[in-house]
């Protein structure tokens, strides 16, 4: 922690594997870290002088790496990429979380856990992961165009929305990081010499301001999803007391899949409780810096005077290095604000329609077994480029992924089978049958019919053409890199879906 040592922030260029400290020449330097964004901003003013020979010329270009190290405690502080060189001098430099908000990908997702969701879509940007907190919120949706980080938040909405709590995604050096975030204040201090003292930033603070709003405040709630055009409530939540204190402010989330009634009930009233609050936000304009400050970190104020007192959670943070030595601009948020008014919260649970479950995973249409065989018998002999790349996979928009999945789902969709088409996984596929009562195990002796789909454990899925008692013939999608047709014995078969079993 910074008790231990006084900061000193260099500012490194770094060109072909050379780092350059250009700490000297770049004022105003300064870091943006806001709890709603990715990305932390660098901005700073390079000397600039065309004619001034003694002046050097660091020309700087968009594209160029920058690093703000802090070498007495050893850290990195930032690590990015130039995006803009103003003529006048102005620079501004974002790190890698820059790319989750410039970057549109397509995303779809079939019941798939929140956290590998998060890591599929910043796969998909190119862009590491260092750590990824547990999200068991199943995921089905499917994102055209949309950007990462709007992917993420919407992500983390959701496993908010049904675990009741609150989660940060931020990058740092090493990757993005999404953590649940932090109600421990932490400790923050300051030493400003050598021969001084370290002390907590929180006993000294500059000019306080601030505000409380209702501005945010939902004193009802309502969980509703659309099935075949028709809009179901599945469970509403309000508190009288605050109605008739602010008024009637209703929030309605939006589910594309039925979580269940236990679980509905549970999000209604998590959402109710985080969002009828009168909102208290203070910003302290000027106080001495702390690198272990960043957005999402909490700290303890013993200020009412100020206004500010209990624990406060960093909704964003501005760092400034230089001059006067480093300092920081605070926005906090207190977080132990009571409900907005008393009185007992009113809920009913109503439950969603078991066909909202598909989700976005999409249940087919009222198509032949002949048909779909004819389609998969059709596609024999296609072969996938390196690496994965095929147009199963494209049509899905997870192109380079394993696509034995992906085939089946194609091949459905241009026949109108009556199976999902929006599933990667075959443990997937087997489970939405299975729910169903359409899943049958080699061992119960079941023979299969033309058009069922062959499971061999979680790793491979193929369609039945025909079969024997000792035999199945199928049409497999990456197989040995194509489409073939293959015989199958019992042995190697862990059971059959059954789309077109009554």
């Amino acid at each position: 922690m910074a008790y231990d040592y006084v900061d000193n922030h260099r500012l490194y260029l770094e060109r072909s594997g050379e780092a350059r400290d250009i700490t000297a020449f770049v004022g105003d330097l300064t870091a943006t870290d806001d709890i709603a964004a990715l990305s932390v901003e660098l901005t700073g003013t390079q000397i600039v002088s065309q004619w001034d020979k003694y002046v050097p010329k660091l020309a700087l270009q968009p594209g160029d790496r920058l690093r703000l190290r802090n070498e007495a405690a050893g850290v990195d502080v930032f690590v990015g990429q130039l995006v803009t060189v103003g003529l006048d001098g102005a620079i501004t430099a974002y790190d890698r979380g820059w790319y989750l908000g410039r970057s549109g990908i397509i995303l779809q997702c079939s019941g798939m856990a929140a956290d590998e969701a998060i890591r599929a879509a910043c796969d998909k940007a190119g862009v590491g992961v260092k750590s990824v907190t547990s999200l068991p919120t199943k995921i089905s949706e499917v994102w055209l165009g949309d950007a990462v980080s709007d992917i993420i938040a919407d992500i983390l909405e959701r496993c908010s929305a049904e675990t009741g709590k609150e989660y940060q995604a931020r990058m740092s050096p090493e990757g993005l990081v999404v953590r649940e975030l932090p109600t421990t204040a932490i400790k923050a201090f300051h030493k400003p010499a050598e021969n001084l003292a370290a002390f907590d930033i929180t006993w000294a603070l500059g000019q306080v301001s601030g505000e409380d709003s209702i501005a945010e405040l939902y004193n009802a709630v309502v969980l509703a999803a659309e099935d075949s055009g028709k809009v179901y409530r599945g469970a509403q939540a309000s508190n009288a007391a605050s109605i008739a204190q602010y008024g009637f402010l209703q929030y309605v989330e939006s589910l594309s899949e039925n979580p269940g009634t236990a679980q509905l009930g549970q999000m209604v009233r998590t959402l109710l409780a985080q969002k009828d609050r009168v909102g208290r936000t203070r910003t302290v304009s000027e106080i001495w810096g702390c690198d272990e400050v960043t957005s999402g970190t909490v700290l303890d104020f013993n200020s009412p005077a100020f206004g500010i007192e209990g624990r406060n959670r960093v909704t964003r943070v501005v760092h400034h290095y230089g001059g006067a030595g480093h300092t920081m601009e605070l926005e906090i948020e207190a977080l132990d604000e009571p409900r907005a008014a008393g009185g007992t919260d009113a809920v009913s649970v109503w439950g969603l329609p078991d066909t909202i479950s598909a989700g976005s995973s999409g249940t087919g249409g009222n198509g032949s077994a002949a048909g779909f065989v004819s389609v998969a018998r059709g596609e024999v002999g296609y072969r996938e480029s390196p690496g994965n790349i095929n147009k199963y996979g494209a049509w899905a928009g997870n192109n380079g992924a394993p696509w034995c999945v992906y085939f089946v789902c194609w091949c459905a969709a241009q026949s109108s089978a009556p199976i999902p088409t929006g599933y990667g996984g075959v443990s997937e596929m087997r489970s939405y049958f299975q729910s169903r009562g359409k899943y049958k195990t080699v061992a119960s002796g079941y023979i299969p019919q033309a058009g069922d789909l062959m499971i061999q454990g979680d790793r491979h899925i193929g369609i039945v053409v025909g079969a024997t008692r000792s035999s199945v013939q199928t049409v497999e999608g990456n197989c040995s890199n194509s489409v073939r047709t293959m015989t199958r014995y019992y042995s190697e078969i862990s059971g059959f879906c059954t789309p077109w079993a009554a």
